[in-house]
């Protein structure tokens, strides 16, 4: 059995470089995993990764050529495109060798898109835990706080304001817990097709108010966005005292959504921080910041752009076909 026949059977995608620097072969694996024709991964192999990672491979096979290394770690991470433009994390090991009396370098490729995927996730959730914690611990304890000392002046002397003030303080750690329900949303994995003039529509339907729609588009969201636009028409109802929102949709390229009420717009002084954790402990403060994560979390962005006509722009990911969002989901974006 040759060396070639062994080559050609690993689980890996190899590549073999001689002392100039050429591909001289490449295994099945990685023509069958990456799209690519034989001639297409020898002729430029470097058009196929994401040239700031592309340094990184070559000062390898360098390194590994000048110090006859065999396997140096750790082994570099870099970022690749498939022939069909899908991004992939490879994990990259380098190893000397004599073929036949000529010197080569020996690269394997491991995908780990998806262990760099639930990396990144983890990372995510662990953020998420820590904000919740943090709420559990300081926003919701005041709301006990606060009632402790009215049942026990209740208890020595029964007032119907002391009573009113229990009853407010309730409310305001119930619509705390909801805000945090909401914030779940944004950790939800699964993700799928929303028709967004439905979604608005539907949510102002459910406030009372007069929605006006143009356009519409499907964009890849979870139950979360009910909540995106009911924070929006609530703040707008709330703060703006408005009783029309208009929303206009387009699709051209990503999907925008240009988001706006007829009240009375957002006060200047707020605008800047208004996407901020700003807990309250009525929970007030943390509408538009879990907007904000739930957009973070669907690819997508939320900006004021008008604060005298409280006017949004909301940015989505147009939905895709499902198989294809599958696995399009399990590779990192470049700019991750």
């Amino acid at each position: 059995m040759d060396w070639k026949t062994v080559v050609e059977e690993l689980p890996a995608a190899v590549v073999i470089v001689n002392w100039k620097g050429e591909v001289v072969y490449v295994n099945k694996i990685l023509l069958e995993r990456s799209g690519l024709s034989f001639e297409e991964a020898t002729k430029n192999p470097q058009k196929y990764f994401i040239p700031e990672d592309y340094p990184k491979l070559s000062e390898r096979v360098l390194k590994t050529f000048l110090e006859r290394i065999k396997n140096p770690d750790p082994a570099p991470i870099i970022r690749s495109l498939g022939a069909d433009g899908r991004r992939f994390w490879l994990e990259v090991r380098t190893r000397f060798a004599e073929i036949e009396g000529k010197p080569y370098c020996l690269i394997t490729y491991t995908d780990v898109s998806e262990r760099i995927r639930l990396q990144r996730r983890i990372e995510e959730l662990n953020e998420h835990l820590r904000f919740l914690n943090s709420m559990l611990r300081h926003d919701i304890l005041n709301v006990f706080t606060r009632i402790y000392p009215l049942i026990e002046m209740l208890e020595e002397e029964f007032n119907p304001e002391i009573l009113k003030k229990v009853k407010i303080a309730v409310e305001s750690g119930i619509e705390l817990v909801r805000k945090m329900k909401e914030l779940e949303s944004a950790v939800e994995v699964e993700l799928r097709s929303y028709r967004l003039k439905e979604v608005i529509g539907e949510v102002a339907s459910g406030y009372g108010i007069k929605a006006v729609v143009e356009g519409d588009a499907a964009v890849m969201a979870n139950e979360g966005i009910y909540n995106v636009f009911g924070n929006l028409i609530a703040n707008a109802i709330k703060h703006g005292r408005a009783t029309e929102v208009r929303a206009v949709i387009s699709s051209d390229g990503e999907i925008e959504v240009l988001f706006e009420d007829n009240g009375v717009g957002i006060p200047s002084e707020i605008a800047d921080r208004l996407f901020m954790n700003r807990t309250t402990t009525s929970g007030s403060g943390l509408g538009l910041f879990i907007v904000k994560k739930l957009m973070e979390s669907y690819g997508g962005s939320i900006e004021l752009i008008e604060p005298q006509k409280a006017r949004f722009l909301l940015k989505f990911r147009k939905a895709l076909d499902m198989d294809a969002y599958k696995e399009k989901s399990q590779v990192l974006e470049t700019s991750s």
